[in-house]
């Protein structure tokens, strides 16, 4: 008498091959399709997984800017949590076009091996229905993480970006205003170098030092024992006042002069003041820069009307429309790592299919940079070229490996 895993090993030899070869077909003689109920039950399983792993992934990706830096930023400006939260909301789209393929890799792989140690797709063997049905409903899932990888990361992440700066512009001047400054801080404007120092304790102005290239050869400096922002009025202005201050004008050295002791110190010009005020524009201060001037922060759209003139916005189009056609290739690439696991290497699979998606984005990246002065519609159709002719050969791999996709090789206990 035979064992059950004999049978079944006979049974997947006698199924694979003709899953594989050739497909049943139904009295029309049309090849039978995938399971209406079963194929809806794999994509909510996949969309299930793949908004688990999203939010593994973001949750990872928010914390690593808090410690690089924002959280020791927000904690010097004394940003109020309602902005620190919006902040890093705002941070969220920022690694989705990268995320979600590989979020999509995991979810494949994952449902689709649990349907093959189930002995589904034996079951599904023998019913005539080929190969050719599962590539089109992960190819399905792919197309649909494609066209939300286009919506949020060429709309939703650009206009992040930009509220993301905004709120940390409005955060900053409201410390300055505010006087919420909590530690040193150097800030690069366009009157300057600026260090502000609040006092111990908090209470009071802080106070102020400022160097400023005045003229060739000459640097202003500037010395305030206390400093308070208002503002801006309705010119959209700010008054800086300044107490207990002074302002030293020094010549610098000319260059390639020979020196000889001591460089001069003492300033040629030299006022005191017990308070004064200066009205500036208020980007003078905290600079903040336009969307237009960051490419990043321009949409898809806005990118494919300015990429004829600009090479830099021509490349960030392409990296964009060939990211979302990493979507198509996630689900193939799972596939193609499921057929070749086994109780073996079942460890190291997965991770080394979402290195090789990693670096096809890579590759493509470099690929791209190096065709970018062929024009616009030239590379899009180069990348179209390059994407379809990598789909064909995962799914005819795909196709050609059924039989080890269908075979369960984990093994039951």
């Amino acid at each position: 008498m035979q064992s059950r895993p004999d049978i079944a090993r006979k049974a997947i030899a006698r199924t694979g091959v003709a899953w594989r070869d050739r497909a049943q077909r139904n009295m029309a003689g049309q090849p039978r399709r995938f399971p209406h109920q079963q194929a809806k039950r794999v994509i909510r399983d996949v969309v299930i997984q793949v908004a688990l792993v999203l939010l593994l992934i973001e949750c990872v990706f928010v914390s690593e800017k808090l410690i690089s830096g924002l959280l020791e930023e927000v904690l010097k400006i004394r940003a109020p949590l309602s902005k620190t939260l919006m902040m890093m909301v705002a941070l969220l789209p920022e690694v989705f076009e990268l995320a979600l393929p590989t979020a999509v890799l995991i979810a494949v792989y994952r449902v689709t091996l649990a349907m093959r140690e189930d002995r589904e797709f034996l079951m599904l063997s023998s019913l005539g229905i080929p190969p050719h049905g599962l590539i089109r409903l992960v190819l399905a899932i792919g197309l649909g993480a494609q066209i939300a990888t286009l919506a949020i990361g060429g709309f939703v992440d650009p206009l992040s970006r930009y509220a993301f700066r905004l709120v940390m512009f409005s955060a900053q001047y409201n410390a300055l205003t505010g006087n919420t400054v909590s530690a040193n801080r150097l800030i690069e404007t366009r009157i300057g170098t600026v260090a502000v120092t609040p006092r111990a304790g908090g209470d009071g102005n802080p106070r102020l030092f400022v160097r400023q290239d005045d003229e060739p050869g000459r640097e202003r400096i500037i010395v305030a024992n206390g400093a308070s922002l208002t503002g801006p009025g309705d010119s959209g202005r700010v008054s800086l006042h300044l107490f207990d201050f002074s302002v030293d004008e020094f010549a610098l050295p000319a260059a390639g002069a020979p020196r000889t002791g001591r460089p001069p110190t003492a300033p040629f010009s030299s006022l005191r003041g017990s308070s004064t005020s200066q009205s500036m524009v208020i980007d003078d201060v905290v600079p903040f820069d336009p969307r237009s001037r960051h490419v990043a922060e321009q949409t898809t759209a806005e990118l494919f009307m300015s990429a004829g003139a600009d090479p830099l916005h021509r490349l960030e189009l392409g990296k964009r429309i060939g990211r979302s056609l990493l979507c198509l290739l996630a689900p193939l690439i799972a596939i193609l790592a499921l057929s070749f696991t086994t109780r073996l290497n079942q460890a190291f699979v997965l991770p080394l299919a979402c290195a090789g998606l990693m670096a096809t984005e890579i590759v493509g990246t470099a690929a791209l940079a190096g065709v970018t002065w062929i024009g616009v519609v030239p590379m899009l159709a180069f990348l179209i070229i390059m994407a379809t002719g990598l789909t064909l050969a995962m799914a005819s791999l795909v196709a050609a490996r059924s039989s080890a996709v269908a075979r369960p090789g984990l093994g039951r206990s």
